[in-house]
């Protein structure tokens, strides 16, 4: 569908700063390395940097807001500029997100409704800085609570299970519960599953992600709990073969990125542990499969300590996109029943500073830090980066901000 947005603005010459708009050409966009779905206009006031980035169509939010900030970053040249984002709708992070805009940019949603007169709706500022709670999703069941639909029999053999693969903390497995399955993992691996089946239950080995066949059949494995109260001797082996492999993959630096980071990361030693704490279990699961926004910060790092929540952002590939992203995670958090429900092991309430810490490689910061001249308040997104050698030597130092911190010094937290 074509869409003469310039007869749109005309018909509303009070709603934006300027009027007479001027459309970016298409060969320009990609010149600037602008998302070329999107339609981007220029005001042509000399006095003011004002600009429009349109679409009829929302797709994916963090996609639309970053281009619009490339845009805005593109007219301002370092001066003060005014960006409206105008979509047929908007979710209430990306309202909340527009709010942490700042620096050279100020931004503002407009809201177009086709088949309606007026069609285009200025969102005013309060509206942007509501401050309604809202769940985040269900509650995360406890193994007990898991249990419940299944038989006497099945409950107690599943506190056995639950007793095997705690012995396994040692070398790294943890356990995730889910409403339909229980999930046992070594960082990204899942391992084994417990999946509900009536009033029983099934135990399996997870291989899947092993690369050759013989491995797969050599290790794929059903457990089940014997007479004498144990788990079958062969889904044991089976399990600490898996865990050999894995860690020996680790030994060998054969581990990807992303997998060695979340091993890491899910066991917070260190200078970690220093820094933010002891790894704290994201709580709450989606209710539904749309619930991206409870899905994606499941897949964040929390840590606690002193009664402090520690959010912690890992950064790898696409800094400007993921960034983007966080920022309107970010807004969720902050709009959700976090600091109400959020307790400690001893059920003490935790305090969260609405900080978000992006974790990524020196190879990456500096993209990152583009990010900085759009924020409002950049001491909100702290930039941690790796040593050059932790894939080698582990996370044994964090630098954030040009400043190294380590050991004992790691309790200051990240200098403004």
């Amino acid at each position: 569908m074509s869409i003469t947005w310039n007869l749109i603005w005309d018909a509303h010459p009070d709603l934006f700063m300027v009027r007479n708009w001027q459309e970016y050409p298409d060969d320009k966009k990609k010149a600037s390395r602008l998302p070329p779905h999107y339609t981007y206009f220029m005001g042509v006031e000399t006095t003011l940097r004002v600009g429009i980035i349109a679409t009829s169509s929302m797709q994916r939010e963090e996609e639309f807001l970053l281009a619009g900030l490339l845009w805005g970053n593109r007219l301002s040249n370092g001066a003060k500029t005014v960006i409206y984002f105008v979509a047929p709708d908007f979710s209430k992070s990306f309202i909340n997100g527009l709010t942490k805009i700042g620096g050279n940019i100020f931004a503002r949603a407009v809201y177009w409704r086709e088949k309606l007169t007026p069609s285009l709706y200025l969102i005013p500022e309060e509206s942007q800085t509501s401050r309604t709670r809202y769940a985040l999703g269900e509650e995360r069941p406890d193994w007990n609570r898991w249990g419940q639909g299944l038989n006497p029999v099945a409950q107690q053999q599943l506190k056995i299970v639950n007793t095997f693969f705690g012995q396994l903390a040692n070398r790294r497995v943890r356990i995730e519960i889910k409403p339909r399955h229980i999930s046992f993992l070594w960082g990204n691996f899942e391992i084994a599953e417990v999946r509900r089946s009536g009033k029983k239950f099934v135990l399996t080995t997870k291989v899947k992600w092993l690369k050759t066949n013989e491995q797969l059949l050599h290790l794929h494995k059903q457990g089940w709990v014997d007479a004498a109260g144990s788990l079958n001797q062969e889904f044991c082996t089976a399990i600490w073969g898996i865990l050999d492999y894995l860690e020996s993959l680790e030994l060998e630096g054969k581990l990807r990125t992303q997998d060695l980071i979340t091993l890491w990361l899910h066991q917070g030693e260190g200078v970690l542990k220093s820094l933010w704490g002891s790894p704290w279990p994201w709580p709450w699961l989606p209710r539904e499969r749309s619930e991206n926004s409870v899905i994606e910060l499941e897949e964040w790092y929390f840590f606690q300590g002193n009664g402090q929540l520690s959010v912690v952002c890992p950064i790898f590939e696409k800094p400007l996109t993921k960034a983007t992203r966080s920022v309107l995670l970010a807004s969720v958090l902050e709009r959700s029943m976090l600091l109400v429900c959020a307790k400690d092991a001893q059920g003490k309430p935790l305090g969260w500073d609405g900080r978000v810490h992006w974790l990524t490689t020196l190879s990456k910061e500096e993209e990152l830090r583009r990010w900085y001249c759009w924020l409002k308040d950049t001491d909100k997104f702290p930039i941690w980066t790796l040593p050059e050698n932790w894939r080698d030597k582990g996370i044994y130092e964090l630098n954030c901000q040009g400043t190294l911190l380590t050991g004992s010094l790691m309790q200051k937290g990240c200098p403004s």
